[in-house]
């Protein structure tokens, strides 16, 4: 049992180092970098090669990876649910804070509420699982917009206005598009009662696997816990949830 576990652990390694040659690598190269000998590489990338999982050029004798590989991630990143994924890391974030925290996607140019974590203090916000809500005016939606082509982020405009929800709402296209600007700078967004009045947030945005914006998160609270030295006491803590959640999608920075 030993052996055949011995022998699995060879096989990642030489697969894992096969994966960084993006011109492949020989079984002299590789024998001498994971110091195995050169019978034993031999031995597993034909078992690799005749399963899919390597490919060898037949001019150089490099190896390179397989098709297979490809399939079978596919196949993980079809399965991952960014939910799922994210809520340990939403209710580590609750746990820390003490505050609501959300979970928003995108989706027809507005956002959905997809998991709402609450914190141990109390606080009384419209917010609910399945709700949806604009984009200008709430920090997870703001988040998100950030990071989309300008011109998509013109049209969800164009199609739902920027009606002001309370005296704080950004109502102008350009003061909206500066906004955007700052977010990306400094890598989260602020809700300072833009929604609601009494209540502020801030919101940071999860990445996938391509690099795309899928989602976002937030914590959020009573304007008198959340004043700007708390808010910016909270940002590196929010952009790390964000970013291992993004991680746990395939993200890779």
């Amino acid at each position: 049992m030993e052996d055949g576990l011995k022998s699995v652990e060879r096989a990642f390694q030489i697969l894992e180092r096969v994966s960084l040659s993006k011109n492949g690598i020989g079984v002299t190269e590789l024998a001498t970098e994971l110091n195995m000998y050169k019978s034993t590489i031999h031995r597993v990338l034909t078992t690799l090669a005749r399963l899919g999982y390597v490919e060898q050029n037949s001019e150089s004798g490099r190896y390179k990876l397989g098709y297979k590989l490809l399939d079978i991630s596919s196949r993980l990143l079809d399965s991952i649910d960014v939910r799922r994924e994210a809520l340990p890391f939403l209710q580590e974030l609750a746990d820390e804070t003490n505050e609501v925290v959300h979970l928003v996607v995108l989706n027809k140019g507005e956002v959905v509420y997809i998991e709402k974590v609450e914190g141990s203090e109390t606080i009384r916000m419209h917010s609910r699982v399945g709700n949806r809500a604009p984009v200008h005016c709430t920090g997870v939606g703001k988040a998100i917009l950030a990071y989309l082509p300008e011109q998509e982020v013109r049209e969800i405009i164009h199609h739902y206005g920027l009606q002001p929800h309370t005296p704080y709402t950004l109502s102008n296209l350009q003061d909206l598009l500066e906004n955007l600007e700052q977010i990306r700078q400094r890598g989260y967004a602020l809700d300072l009662e833009e929604n609601e009045i009494g209540i502020s947030c801030i919101a940071v945005p999860i990445w996938d696997y391509t690099g795309a914006v899928v989602a976002s998160i937030s914590v959020s609270g009573p304007t008198t816990r959340m004043q700007p030295e708390r808010l910016e006491g909270l940002a590196d803590k929010t952009r790390d949830v964000g970013l291992r959640i993004s991680q746990r999608l395939g993200y890779r920075p």
